[in-house]
């Protein structure tokens, strides 16, 4: 075991390719491909556990992102509306490996009409989260499939969409809702261009639906891998599925005040947090072996940059130096804040 003096953030191999199968068994029978995304992990290392199950197409969220997985993937869509500013690596990125790239206006497809090279392009459709995409049900969709059906530069593949509303939901059969809620708009475009690929991708719904509509070609979920706090929450995942631990050192224990200060602040686990009990909470913390939830010491109540306020529920003979481990509430921005991880012993970075 790894001896930790700081904060340290540990992965679970084996429960991370669980969860990697149990999304390969959901959509086995709808005869779909997936295509992970891989903001979550930001880790070589933990793509090649997809590459051993056979996935070959990745999803990222950059161009940065791209390059760094493309010395090993040769198959990857940007799932970002496409920054004009960035052309030129986009360009050379092309040049070595297949790329997809996303496009929600106009006036971004002729300004990549005017370049000399092609492009293969996705339309980026928004069905209730209103984050970005055109609404399913926008002329500007129509307009852009018939500007580029003139052009010889220009392949539109199809239609990709995020229903990034699921996150929002209180259970599973919420998700389940919202989900057949976004099916059904997103169907609308299917409808009328029957031809086109139709890419979805969120964890909460890949992770509990099994059947999906032909129209459907792939999914794109990515926190899967690891689950957090957050998915547990809104039910995508149970809590033995979590495969990330950050674990942290006990500087200061208050028993007066019934709490414990952790080595362990925003810097490390970013300032996200969920509602439980009409109070935040920024983690659960357990203490003895690190993957086990048997002792569960209480919870983090508050966050500053380095310090991490554990309201104590059970102190089970806590000392000064003792190490705890935390479920994070959000995974993705845990290993980005980290930058590193441990599986077992081995340490390894993420893309920089």
């Amino acid at each position: 075991m790894i001896d930790v003096v700081k904060p340290t953030l540990l992965l679970n191999q084996e429960k991370s390719i669980n969860n990697i199968k149990n999304i390969l068994q959901n959509i086995k029978y709808s005869k779909i491909n997936i295509r992970p995304h891989f903001k979550t992990h930001q880790s070589l290392e933990v793509g090649r556990w997809f590459k051993k199950l056979g996935i070959q197409k990745i999803t990222v969220s950059s161009v940065s992102m791209a390059k760094y997985f493309s010395d090993e993937w040769d198959d990857i869509t940007i799932a970002f509306p496409i920054n004009i500013l960035e052309i030129e690596d986009v360009i050379t990125l092309q040049n070595k490996i297949n790329i997809n790239l996303l496009i929600d206006s106009l006036e971004s497809l002729k300004f990549l009409e005017g370049l000399d090279e092609k492009f293969s392009l996705f339309i980026k459709v928004n069905v209730g989260y209103n984050r970005a995409g055109i609404d399913y049900d926008d002329d500007e969709i129509s307009q852009i499939i018939e500007h580029s059906s003139k052009s010889t530069k220009i392949k539109i593949n199809g239609f990709l969409s995020h229903f990034g509303n699921t996150y929002l939901s209180k259970s599973g059969e919420e998700i389940e809702s919202v989900f057949d809620s976004s099916l059904q708009k997103i169907s609308y475009l299917n409808k009328k261009y029957k031809d086109f690929e139709v890419s979805i991708g969120d964890t909460p719904s890949a992770s509990l639906v099994k059947s999906y509509p032909k129209f459907i070609t792939e999914v794109r979920p990515g926190n899967f891998i690891f689950y957090d706090l957050d998915q547990f929450k809104i039910g995508s995942c149970r809590l033995d599925q979590v495969a990330i631990r950050l674990v942290c050192p006990i500087v200061s224990i208050y028993e007066k005040r019934n709490s414990l200060l952790l080595y362990g602040g925003s810097v490390h686990f970013s300032k996200d947090y969920i509602i439980e009990n009409n109070k935040k909470c920024y983690g659960y913390v357990y203490s003895g072996d690190y993957w086990s939830l048997d002792n569960k010491v209480g919870y983090i109540k508050s966050l500053s940059q380095e310090h991490g306020v554990v309201e104590i529920e059970n102190s089970k003979n806590l000392k000064i130096g003792d190490k705890l481990s935390v479920i994070p509430v959000h995974s993705c921005l845990t290993v980005d804040k980290m930058k590193e991880f441990y599986v077992g012993d081995k340490k390894f970075k993420i893309m920089s």
